[in-house]
């Protein structure tokens, strides 16, 4: 097993654990609070997530492609001193906004609760601030190892003090502070661990920065602007109907996080290694990882799309079941997600470029959301949504054609995309009987994804979808997990 798939499978394993995780403090607060609650819990962390991606503009990844190039540890230790030095002072200026404005988010969600609430969580970005970027430094190291211990100590803390909260009060307002005393803990970790580093004992020295913020500030604004793209639908959904409604939307209007998890692990430890290769190794690397990301990424997609009913009324209950038809619609976007576009822009320093594909995805889902949620309702948010993907991935296979005169199919192995397409569309077809059987959704869970990857492993393997290769790849990873656990 390559050291980058071990590093990409150990990261990926800790992220899929933040997702269980953070999937069953949902399924609790959906379970323990009323629908009004609960959509009013989800804004604040809407409002957070917008205005973290607004503030933090593409800090975080610059870090991921400055850190490897620094020739000397003391000249790490400088990138990561100022880059800390200038979150913090985001950080604040983050705290300030969520207070100064929350009348008017208030008034905009139809909310009056966040007007009580926000003041609160406005100490939330002081402390997740420098959490996230300490993660971001760890990979920018290739600490991959001390990335996926951090992600499960943070999760445990979570666990323990916001569900616990949830659990003992069933009171939205000291949900908030068990939140907030869950990223305190987190902060404390990331500053110990920071200060054992000794990136703390540098002195502050601003020189390099500018050439940090020129690749940063493109790509940030990237990432806003796809951010916004992504969250637009819910930012809509929160102004046009009510928190108890949005709390239904915001359950299914997901792209499955499994999936983002397992594509933001592979990017993060490649992205290094793009950056540092030629065009043609730059085409082997990448596509390998898009060959992988298939045979998970393909029969998941066709597994929730069967099961998305069962699967919302058993995780949170028949008020939710609703939100299955806002989870399918999102599934239609997953088969792209193999690939993540914008890191080969990035890998090659044109985060311009992605600047300009995310405006324009902006833009065009700005305008059929509006039309959409006023001809179709929610699921017309849902659906212009999925649209604006797939012609942004469009827009960047064509530049990628055109003007970066790189020939896809040495980043893509369509033929074998293709096959794999193929196995999954049948495997979905034959276990299509089985998820629709009885009216007990854990039986329809239990008896449809049993037989559904058993059914893609024989044709997999029979078809060469699934290689020896990929086995042995699974096993190392176990073997290798297996060996961590005992030390």
């Amino acid at each position: 097993m390559s050291e980058l798939s071990k590093q990409a499978g150990i990261l990926s394993l800790s992220e899929f654990f933040r997702f269980f995780i953070k999937t069953l403090i949902g399924i609790a607060l959906a379970r323990l609070l009323s629908p009004a609650d609960l959509g009013t819990y989800r804004q604040l962390f809407l409002i957070y997530t917008t205005l973290s991606a607004v503030l933090l503009l593409g800090i975080p990844q610059s870090l991921l492609y400055f850190l490897p190039k620094a020739k000397t540890s003391d000249e790490q230790f400088r990138i990561i001193r100022r880059t800390l030095f200038l979150i913090t002072l985001l950080s604040v200026g983050c705290a300030a906004g969520m207070y100064l404005f929350r009348g008017i988010v208030a008034e905009k969600f139809n909310n009056p609760q966040l007007l009580r609430l926000m003041p609160l969580f406005a100490l939330y970005p002081l402390c997740m601030f420098c959490t996230q970027i300490f993660s971001s430094i760890l990979l920018g190291l290739k600490e991959a190892v001390k990335a996926a211990t951090f992600t499960v100590f943070a999760i445990f803390s979570d666990l323990v003090l916001i569900l616990g909260t949830a659990v003992l009060t069933r009171n939205l307002y000291y949900i908030v502070l068990g939140v907030l005393a869950a990223a305190f803990i987190q902060l404390s970790y990331a500053l110990y661990r920071l200060y054992r580093l000794q990136a703390l004992n540098q002195k502050l020295e601003l020189a390099g920065l500018h050439s940090q913020l020129s690749y940063a500030l493109p790509l940030g604004l990237a990432s806003l602007v796809g951010m916004l793209s992504i969250q637009l639908d819910k930012i809509m959904v929160s102004g046009f109907f009510s928190p108890e409604q949005f709390a239904v939307f915001s359950v299914g209007a997901m792209e499955l996080p499994l999936i983002g998890i397992l594509a933001n692990s592979v990017n993060a430890v490649i992205l290094p290694s793009l950056s540092s290769s030629s065009k043609s190794e730059s085409g082997q690397l990448y596509s390998a990882a898009v060959r992988k990301n298939a045979l998970i990424i393909f029969p998941l997609a066709m597994l929730f799309y069967l099961l998305a009913e069962p699967l919302m009324v058993f995780l949170y209950g028949i008020a939710y079941s609703e939100a299955a038809d806002y989870f399918k619609i999102y599934l239609l976007a997953l088969p792209l997600r193999v690939a993540t576009y914008g890191i080969i822009f990035q890998a090659l320093g044109k985060t311009k470029i992605i600047l300009l594909n995310s405006s324009f995805a902006l833009l065009a889902n700005a305008v059929l959301n509006y039309f959409l949620i006023r001809k179709m309702g929610m699921q017309g948010a849902a659906l212009a949504t999925v649209l604006v993907t797939w012609l942004s991935v469009t827009v960047y296979l064509i530049i990628m054609k055109s003007v970066l005169k790189l020939k896809l199919k040495a980043f893509f192995p369509w033929p074998k995309l293709g096959k794999t397409l193929l196995v999954t569309l049948i495997c979905g077809l034959l276990a299509y009987p089985l998820a629709n059987t009885g009216s007990v959704p854990i039986i329809k869970l239990i008896l449809g994804s049993a037989f559904f990857f058993l059914t893609f492993l024989i044709i997999g393997k029979l078809t060469g979808v699934i290689l020896d290769y990929d086995l042995q790849l699974v096993f190392g990873f176990l073997k290798d997990g297996l060996k961590r656990i005992k030390k």
